[in-house]
């Protein structure tokens, strides 16, 4: 039970980090006349628009979503990785899945990969470490 409420807190955590900085995307950059940032149909048209940087907000935002919903996890669970990989194996098919669904460029599709990637194996780190704290 406590491993399930583990993979909870992990995925509420990755979820707030990737949410905050998506909202800094339109503080930072312009986005085109008409296109909401919020809404996925309004991006999804107007994704040739969209400035290069808040592209790179949401690799960011993803990258570290992982390693703090990873952490998160861990935290809670105190003696298993599982729910670290569990919450990171969600986040990461999720944005995946969300570059294809969102026909991002094919540079974006592939750094988002990448990114995802390296954030499984640092948030493993910090979440070995966090374990081990305890």
């Amino acid at each position: 039970m406590r491993n399930a409420f583990a993979i909870a807190v992990g995925l509420v955590v990755s979820g707030l980090v990737i949410f905050l900085l998506y909202i800094l995307g339109p503080q930072f950059f312009t986005f085109p006349p008409g296109a909401n940032p919020m809404d996925p149909d309004s991006i999804k048209q107007n994704m040739h628009l969209i400035p290069t940087g808040a592209m790179i907000l949401v690799i960011v935002a993803h990258f570290f979503g992982i390693i703090g919903g990873m952490i998160a996890s861990t935290a809670v669970s105190e003696t298993s990785l599982v729910p670290a990989y569990i919450v990171a194996g969600i986040i990461i098919l999720g944005s995946i899945g969300g570059s294809f669904a969102m026909s991002h460029p094919a540079w974006s599709v592939i750094s988002g990969i990448i990114a995802v990637i390296a954030a499984f194996f640092v948030g493993r780190i910090a979440a070995i470490k966090k374990m081990n704290e305890e």
